[in-house]
């Protein structure tokens, strides 16, 4: 028998479509509210580069040697901490920050300090380490290296940014004044 449009579905049709109703809601809701449950986990990824510019020292236009702390994705907490490591002396008070008021800086032993956010980091912020003042001695070969302490949350670990980053240079006389060579 062939049904027209006018005909309403017979009731056991209906309750099928009810009870597929009932098992499609949850589901639909748990997909909606999955994205929201994701950003409250805090995913963030922290990024560190390194930047090694040769150039004469005291000069304008000077050679850099610097680390940046990028939050690449969400916003990295405050309390996040990273180590500096030297194959040389630190001097603290030779290291600079910009912006200063976001990096404390404590010297750990003689050749590592703990930089640590004192507020948070928002996407798309950085903050710069600067370790030129740390150079002194001409004919040696100078390696810094900054790492993330414990770990980072990418919403995706396969495109995650580099948590630390390495710099060496060498300090020479060039033409009786001292300069730069990045390694």
């Amino acid at each position: 028998m062939e049904r027209t449009v006018e005909e309403p579905l017979p009731a056991v049709e209906r309750r099928r479509v009810v009870k597929g109703a009932a098992w499609a809601a949850p589901v639909i809701a748990a997909a909606v509210a999955a994205p929201r449950a994701a950003a409250s986990q805090g995913f963030w990824d922290v990024g560190v580069t390194g930047t090694c510019t040769t150039g004469l020292l005291g000069i304008l236009g000077q050679p850099q040697l610097k680390f940046t702390i990028t939050a690449v994705q969400g916003t990295v907490p405050a309390g996040t901490s990273f180590t500096l490591t030297s194959n040389s002396l630190l001097t603290v008070s030779a290291l600079a920050a910009s912006p200063g008021s976001l990096l404390a800086i404590s010297l750990l032993s003689g050749s590592s300090a703990l930089l640590t956010l004192t507020a948070p980091l928002v996407q798309g912020s950085s903050v710069t380490l600067d370790v030129m003042g740390q150079l002194i001695t001409v004919g040696l070969i100078y390696t810094y290296t900054l790492q993330l302490n414990g770990n980072d949350h990418p919403a995706n670990p396969a495109v995650e940014a580099p948590d630390s980053a390495s710099l060496s240079a060498l300090v020479q006389l060039n033409i009786g004044l001292r300069s730069l060579v990045c390694l």
